[in-house]
């Protein structure tokens, strides 16, 4: 049976509040809006809320609901671009995967509502990229303009996000920016202190509230009728089925009346929804998700409650570690375009899906990967209704995952700067990467990595500062590290010896020592330059001692032994030339 209503009153109270921060009634704008929407759709965003939520499905309930209440008003321009979405974290173009998927011209819905349901999580958090990108997505917007980005992340490219928004602003292009966290760290939180206007959401209510204050323009807010139609071998079901209709947001559950002839009918807000159907004859409801009501549509449905196809599914493996590829078989499948197949926990809901893959053959298989937290699992087969919304017509044998009992061996100490090696034993999932970060580095950060597809051991060089650090093995899938091992970083030595006079543009010999690391090098530079400032330079590899050119110019220099990690100088001798 579907799960009972929520009291009368706190469903008044969500209902009110969500109404209140969305406006009041259908009016024309004051003046035209163009709205571009930013939407992370990083690894990340594969990680739960406080409420069990995954975030990618909640966003993308918060956003598809936030759409379908918008006012169908000819001065109101909406777009959508979305990053990370198409490119995994630490492949190459990462950075640059940042995509205008609807135009700002004019509002499409039906694009929009499609487009962020069919959204998978997968990459990077290139935020001054796409904001850089913004200023060519509105450009020629006239009247109000306004950027709503909505991120679980700070940049992850090393971009410059308070200067791409300087930048927005030096384009003439008057913007309004709306910064909407989801889920943020505090650390995540503060990269975004003063810019724009900003706030932190926990939940997809809070998120679907804030949509509606970034935008500030006044939304639907009524309740349009609503008609289920159902049947039961080709006949009306006259008896034994009741219907509910729960709000993807708010969870708001509401029933429907029986006028007859399976003729059900409700009133609803526009929002993205389930339909339960509860039904005498069958051992479980009938779960549809996805529905969308909308105030310019029909907003009839029609459910068969004789499923005309059940496809059979396998897994194999069936115990595969917890985000781990997994082999999903069909059989017994429509063979038409729109089913999809999805790997998701037991217990949730119809409409839940995360990695996911369209199919369209009746049988066949499909790789997919399981989430990242070991738990009781089955493959859902979605078929797409020509109404809206998606139907489970498949669902595999449970099946469970298990912890991915990743082991890291790597040294317990290592000097700055060094090559060094790392094995590991457990999962091995050629998108996950091994790195070594700070001790206390938050999840998602990276340095020196290495693929974990490769042939062990792998190659990770350590960072040019001393301090705790630790090998980290990062699932691509949602940036989680699935284990860790400490590392010392210690200090090195290292000493040069040079002329203390040279002739300019004569050669010289310099005497070194030092860890040899791969990519260390000696060089003459100009007395006090900056780090990482080179002339005539030798890598340590080709030997001691380096030979090296002196520049043409006469004065005070310095010959220096430099980390190839980092360009830090570990090592310098004072030399003049004459």
């Amino acid at each position: 049976m579907p799960s009972s209503p929520r009291s009368p009153l706190r469903t008044m109270l969500t209902t009110l509040g969500l109404a209140a921060l969305l406006a009041a009634a259908s009016i024309a704008l004051a003046q035209r809006t163009s709205v571009l929407l930013v939407l992370d759709a990083s690894g990340s965003m594969y990680l739960k809320l406080a409420d069990g939520q995954y975030r990618i499905a909640a966003a993308k309930d918060a956003l598809s609901t936030f759409v379908s209440r918008l006012p169908d008003a000819d001065d109101l321009d909406v777009g959508l671009r979305i990053y990370g979405a198409n490119v995994g974290a630490l492949d190459a173009g990462a950075c640059d995967d940042s995509e205008l998927v609807v135009p700002v011209a004019g509002f499409d819905r039906a694009m929009l509502l499609r487009t962020i349901r069919e959204t998978q999580a997968k990459g990077a958090t290139p935020i001054a990229r796409s904001l850089e990108l913004a200023a060519d997505d509105l450009r020629g917007a006239q009247g109000r303009a306004i950027i709503v980005l909505v991120t679980d992340g700070a940049e992850s490219c090393g971009g410059d996000v308070r200067g791409a928004v300087e930048q927005l602003a030096r384009t003439g292009i008057e913007v309004d920016l709306r910064i909407i966290g989801f889920d943020l760290s505090p650390a995540a939180s503060q990269s975004f202190e003063g810019l724009g206007t900003f706030e932190n959401t926990t939940s997809a209510v809070e998120l679907a509230a804030a949509l509606g204050r970034a935008v500030d323009v006044v939304a639907f807010d009524d309740s349009y009728a609503v008609t289920v139609t159902l049947a039961r071998d080709g006949e009306p079901a006259v008896d034994g089925a009741r219907v509910w209709f729960v709000d993807a947001v708010a969870g708001d559950v509401s029933e429907f009346s029986h006028g007859g002839d399976g003729v059900f009918t409700g009133a609803l807000p526009a929002g993205t929804y389930r339909a339960e159907v509860a039904d005498a004859y069958a051992a479980t409801p009938l779960v549809i998700g996805g529905l969308t009501i909308l105030a310019d549509a029909e907003n009839a449905f029609a459910f068969d409650l004789a499923l005309a196809t059940e496809v059979s599914l396998t897994v194999e493996p069936s115990d595969p570690y917890a985000g781990d590829n997994v082999l999903v078989r069909f059989e017994g499948a429509p063979g038409s375009a729109g089913s999809w197949v999805t790997i998701v926990p037991r217990d949730s809901v119809d409409d839940l899906f995360l990695a996911w893959g369209f199919v369209d053959d009746a049988d066949g298989g499909i790789v997919l990967r399981t989430p990242d937290e070991a738990a009781v699992l089955e493959a859902r087969f979605h078929i797409t209704l020509p109404e809206g919304g998606s139907l489970v017509i498949g669902r595999s044998a449970a099946f469970m995952s298990v912890e991915s009992g990743v082991v890291i061996f790597a040294p317990a100490l290592v000097g700055i700067g060094e090559t060094f090696d790392v094995l590991w034993e457990g999962a091995n999932h050629p998108d996950d990467y091994l790195t070594i970060v700070a001790a206390d580095a938050p999840e998602g950060t990276w340095t020196s990595f290495a693929y974990a597809g490769q042939e062990a051991p792998v190659a990770l060089v350590a960072p040019a500062e001393p301090g705790r650090f630790e090998v980290r093995y990062v699932s691509a899938q949602s940036g989680l590290t699935l284990a860790s091992t400490p590392v010392l970083v210690v200090e090195v030595e290292a000493n040069v010896t040079a002329p203390a006079e040279v002739a300019a543009e004569s050669e010289f010999a310099v005497a070194w020592q030092g860890p040899d690391n791969a990519s260390d090098y000696v060089t003459i530079v100009p007395a006090g330059a900056a780090e990482g400032t080179w002339l005539s330079y030798a890598y340590t590899s080709g030997g001691a001692p380096a030979i090296l050119t002196a520049p043409s110019e006469p004065g005070a220099y310095e010959v220096r032994y430099v980390l190839g990690q980092g360009d830090r100088t570990l090592a310098r001798s004072a030399i003049t030339v004459r």
